[in-house]
């Protein structure tokens, strides 16, 4: 006898592959699709604060008509032309930073999954950070008392139910985000949306990071790299400049023989986090052939274009507290090495903005323009990326 479905998404696995993943009671279902079935296999069974059995499963990328029991998915994207982007999604539950979680005013995120699954996009990227829900809430806070912690009742109360629009409208490609790390949310997250084969596991004292992988469409090729693990973002560490220096060779080969744009998608700023800066300086490397840079980790939206780096765009106003604008700017401005700035700012200067929301890329004949959306899905500026430049005049 099968089990009922909780959960179900399409997602961008580590293969490059869409995969159905789905989160049911007991026995894994099949998935069927136009022209065929594909039998699911168990990624995780029940365990100790997770009471749901994860399944998994890759299909063809060309089928429709994709259902897990009486859940209708939506079919696997070929050539996205509308892409959004959004990030840092979770209610933050923290000793005393708290937000109402049952408040859409103090956190908006089920309001803007609604809103952006009426946007009708071909893809969802998430640029990470999920879960948020580390300590108990106050009492007077129905909506979240026990529901903390990295377990199924967290996880499903920060992403899964508020998600579900999405899962319903477009596949994604999910990004690890720091509250994804071993040290907080990182058995969730390699239970749920790591996009391994075969589930990873924490493990005490290990270097905690996962390798680049790459997911290709028709004109865009999307490579993930794994930031979420670092002690500091203003002090190196030699095992992490390491692992860096290993991801940026990973992430170039990925990138290699692409045709039309190709992206870097990550959760921290790279030219914000120390680590990152000295492996790019010690490769010598300045992210080509990388035309953009995606990221989240601070709460709001900038865009910067630096001199002889790829610019980056990033997109972290998806519902938990939200930073001052320009924050990202302002670190990257700041970032010094033997004395002497890394960084360069370039023309068009930096634009930044604070306001809960998303951004549309949308693909035209020399770029992409970049709608910044609000949580009632209304333009509030206009952005460009093209010719290597991003710009919102």
């Amino acid at each position: 006898m099968l089990a009922a479905v909780l959960s179900a998404w399409l997602q961008y696995a580590a293969d490059g592959q869409p995969h159905v993943r789905a989160l049911v009671t007991q026995t894994c279902p099949p998935v069927t699709f136009d022209g065929g079935t594909a039998p699911m296999e168990q990624r995780a069974g029940t365990s100790p604060g997770f009471d749901d059995v994860v399944c998994d499963t890759a299909i063809p990328p060309n089928v429709s008509n994709i259902r897990v029991e009486n859940v209708r998915l939506p079919a696997p994207a070929s050539n996205p032309r509308t892409v959004v982007v959004f990030g840092d999604t979770g209610c933050r539950m923290k000793d005393e930073e708290q937000q109402n979680c049952g408040d859409i005013a103090d956190w908006p995120f089920p309001k803007i999954a609604q809103t952006i699954a009426a946007v009708r996009p071909d893809l969802l990227v998430h640029v990470g950070d999920y879960y948020y829900r580390e300590s108990n809430c106050m009492k007077i806070m129905k909506a979240c008392v026990n529901r903390w912690g990295d377990t199924s009742l967290s996880w499903d109360a920060d992403w899964f139910w508020p998600a579900r629009p999405l899962f319903a409208t477009a596949p994604l490609v999910l990004a690890r985000g720091n509250h994804e790390e071993c040290a907080r949310g990182g058995a969730g997250w390699f239970r749920y949306l790591d996009g391994s084969g075969t589930m990873p596991r924490c493990t005490a004292n290990g270097l905690d990071g996962t390798p680049p992988w790459a997911v290709s469409f028709d004109g865009l090729r999307l490579v993930l790299s794994d930031s979420a693990a670092d002690p500091s973002d203003t002090k190196p560490t030699p095992a992490r400049i390491a692992f860096y220096e290993n991801s940026f060779r990973r992430a170039q080969q990925l990138a290699d023989g692409a045709t039309g744009d190709v992206w870097f998608v990550t959760h921290r700023p790279p030219y914000v986090n120390m680590n990152e800066t000295q492996a790019l300086l010690a490769l010598d490397w300045q992210m080509a052939p990388f035309g953009l840079v995606l990221a989240g980790h601070v709460h709001d939206f900038e865009a910067i274009n630096l001199a002889r780096y790829a610019p980056i765009v990033i997109n972290g106003e998806g519902g938990d507290d939200l930073d001052d604008a320009g924050e990202a700017s302002k670190e990257i401005g700041a970032v010094t090495n033997n004395g002497h700035k890394v960084y360069t700012f370039a023309k068009p200067a930096p634009y930044s903005t604070k306001q809960f929301g998303f951004a549309v890329y949308t693909k035209t004949e020399g770029g992409w323009n970049i709608s910044l959306r609000d949580v009632d899905g209304i333009g509030r500026r206009a952005c460009v990326f093209a010719k290597g430049t991003v710009s919102c005049p």
